[in-house]
C-alpha cells in the first residue's frame, strides 16, 4: 500500500553517495521480491520529488506545506500497490518485482532555491532464483587406461550473471575448479570420485546432481577389470592323465617272434608240482605190502 512521506521543508540541501560522482548505485532484486531505492538528501523548500524509470515518470511527490497535505501521484495504475515509502521518508520501495523492472531509475529533487534539480541514479537488476544446473558429458576417450572427457555445466534459463564452479570429491581429496567446463582425466582406480557443479548469481545459488566417475567411460573400466581378472586367473597347463605303470603284452597271433639274443632277457620259472589225491589205502591183508606212489603231473 502506498505510504505518504513525511515532509521537512526547511532542511540542508545535500546529496550523498554515488550521486555526487555521477555513478549509478547498483541494486539487485529477485523476481517476486522487493527493493528499496535509498534517498539520503536534505533540501530546503522542496517543491517536488520525481521518480523516473528509464524515461517514464513513475511517481511524483509534492511535499505538504502549511495547510496542505502531501500529494503522491503514481502515474501507472499497475504500480499503485507496488510503490511505497517506508518510514515516512522519501526512499522508494518497489515490490512484486518482475524481470522487466530491471533498468535505470532516477530521482529528481526540484526546488525553487536551486537552478537545476538534484538527481541521483540507480541501476536495478532483477534476477531469477536459480534452479538446478544441468551437466552435459562430452566425448569420452580411453588413453592408455585413462578416462578423458569434459563436463559442461549450464542453466536451462536465467543465465544472466551466472558464475560456475566445480567440486571434485573422493575419500581423500576435495578440489575446486572455476568455470562452466571441467576437464577430466582420471584412471579407473579413482572411480570413487564425484563431481558437482555449483551455479550462483547475485541473489541465489544451486548445485547439480552429483556425477559419479564410475558412470563415465564405463567401457574403459569394464575392459580394465576384465584384463586384471584375466591376469589374476592365468590357467595352468592341463595335467595329463596318469598312465598305468605296466607293459601291455600283445596277444600272440599263433607265432613266436624271432628272438634277438642280444636284446632278450631270460628268467627261470619254477613250476610247482601238482599233487593228486593219494589212492585210498588198501585193506591190510596177508598179502605183501604194496608201494604207494605220488603221481606227479
Amino acid at each position: 500500500m502506498l505510504g505518504a512521506p513525511a515532509c521537512f521543508i526547511f532542511l540542508l540541501c545535500q546529496l550523498t553517495g554515488p550521486a555526487a560522482s555521477g555513478i549509478p548505485k547498483k541494486l539487485v532484486g529477485a523476481i517476486g521480491g522487493s527493493v528499496i531505492f535509498p534517498l539520503n538528501l536534505s533540501v530546503n523548500l522542496v517543491d517536488s520529488i520525481i521518480w523516473v524509470f528509464n524515461s517514464t515518470t513513475l511517481v511524483t511527490i509534492q511535499p505538504k506545506t502549511a495547510g496542505k497535505k502531501a500529494l503522491v501521484i503514481v502515474t501507472q495504475k499497475r504500480n499503485m500497490e507496488r510503490v511505497n515509502f517506508p518510514h515516512e521518508g522519501y526512499s522508494l520501495k518497489l515490490s512484486r518485482l518482475k524481470k522487466n523492472d530491471s533498468g535505470i531509475y532516477r530521482v529528481e529533487i526540484h526546488s525553487s532555491t536551486l537552478q537545476d534539480p538534484l538527481t541521483q541514479e540507480y541501476e536495478l537488476h532483477v534476477y531469477e532464483y536459480l534452479s538446478k544446473p544441468k551437466v552435459v558429458i562430452g566425448l569420452q576417450e580411453n588413453k592408455n587406461g585413462t578416462c578423458v572427457t569434459n563436463l559442461t555445466c549450464s542453466m536451462e534459463h536465467g543465465e544472466e550473471d551466472v558464475t560456475y564452479s566445480w567440486k571434485s570429491l573422493d575419500q581423500t581429496t576435495n578440489e575446486s575448479h572455476r568455470g562452466s567446463i571441467l576437464p577430466i582425466s582420471w584412471r579407473w582406480e579413482k572411480s570413487d570420485m564425484t563431481f558437482i557443479c555449483m551455479a550462483s548469481n547475485p541473489i541465489s545459488s544451486n548445485s547439480s546432481n552429483p556425477i559419479f566417475a564410475q558412470n563415465l567411460c564405463e567401457e574403459i573400466i569394464e575392459e580394465k577389470k576384465e584384463l586384471d581378472t584375466h591376469q589374476k586367473t592365468l590357467p595352468f597347463p592341463p595335467i595329463p592323465e596318469e598312465m598305468p605303470e605296466y607293459d601291455t603284452i600283445s596277444t600272440f597271433n599263433g607265432t613266436i617272434p624271432e628272438e634277438n639274443p642280444a636284446n632278450t632277457i631270460y628268467s627261470t620259472v619254477h613250476i610247482a608240482p601238482k599233487v593228486t589225491e593219494p589212492y585210498s589205502l588198501p585193506m591190510l591183508s596177508d598179502t605183501p605190502t604194496a608201494s604207494i606212489y605220488n603221481n606227479v603231473m
